[in-house]
């Protein structure tokens, strides 16, 4: 069976770099197994397979030329069917972020931040200041008013009762952090919130 990557996307052949991405987060929105009902999920699951295989031909402009010239036979190169150079992160990046900054594809296999042992920081403060340019040219000091954070004087921080001792929490064991495992057809990912 051929396959018509354009027509999968529903891209016209001379759709652009910016059409064929909106195109395929669009579809893969719509067909990820994880956003189907329980019925539809191997179905959805071959969908979702089939766009971003259109995809990752179509992005890149030397797969797109040989997909042009010579049809999905001539991107096997040896290959016993399918795709052979297949990079599912940019599928998952555009779906976490979409399901509300889950974080990115390394943040699952390893490459964030709590994995590399790092501490998390807090957020950036942000300001905006008027400054004059003879300020800017010569250097000024300016004073901030910076709301922050304290610990409690009553408990330390440990939210016990002064003189009782602080239960872990049941939900977080303490963490601060909930971590949520979901298993697909891509590996089991676990997701990490406050």
């Amino acid at each position: 069976m051929t396959r018509d990557y354009y027509s999968i996307l529903g891209v016209q052949r001379d759709a652009d770099e910016a059409e064929i991405k909106k195109a395929y987060r669009r579809l893969a929105m719509q067909c990820h197994p994880d956003r189907v009902a329980a019925g539809d999920k191997v179905a959805a699951e071959e969908k979702f397979k089939e766009i971003t295989e259109a995809y990752e031909v179509l992005r890149d402009p030397e797969q797109r030329a040989t997909y042009d010239r010579y049809g999905a036979a001539g991107l096997r190169r040896g290959a016993s069917g399918g795709f052979a150079h297949f990079d599912l992160s940019e599928a998952l990046n555009i779906f976490m972020r979409d399901l509300g900054g889950l974080g990115g594809f390394d943040a699952f296999f390893g490459g964030g931040e709590r994995a590399r042992g790092e501490r998390r920081r807090g957020q950036d403060l942000k300001v905006t200041l008027k400054l004059s340019l003879a300020e800017v040219a010569t250097g000024t000091t300016k004073k901030l008013k910076v709301r922050t954070l304290e610990r409690c004087a009553a408990c330390g921080g440990n939210g016990a009762a002064p003189g009782s001792a602080a239960t872990r929490c049941a939900t977080c064991a303490g963490t601060g952090e909930v971590r949520r495992a979901a298993r697909s057809m891509f590996g089991q990912f676990v997701s990490v919130s406050p």
